[in-house]
């Protein structure tokens, strides 16, 4: 299992804004509705417009 992220306390919910973010690409990848490469090219060239490049927003 992975660790929390730094600061995260239990039961406190998302307290990173990327989270949701990387929960989205992650099921969009698993539905095969974009491709792996193209979710990591989308969060690493600016996470905040991710979802909007992809049209998963």
């Amino acid at each position: 299992m992975e660790p929390a992220d730094p600061g995260h306390k239990k039961g406190s919910g998302v307290n990173n804004a990327k989270d949701p973010v990387e929960t989205k690409l992650h099921t969009a990848v698993c539905k095969g509705t974009v491709t792996l490469a193209a979710a990591q090219k989308a969060i690493v060239t600016d996470w905040t417009t991710a979802l909007s490049r992809l049209g998963l927003a």
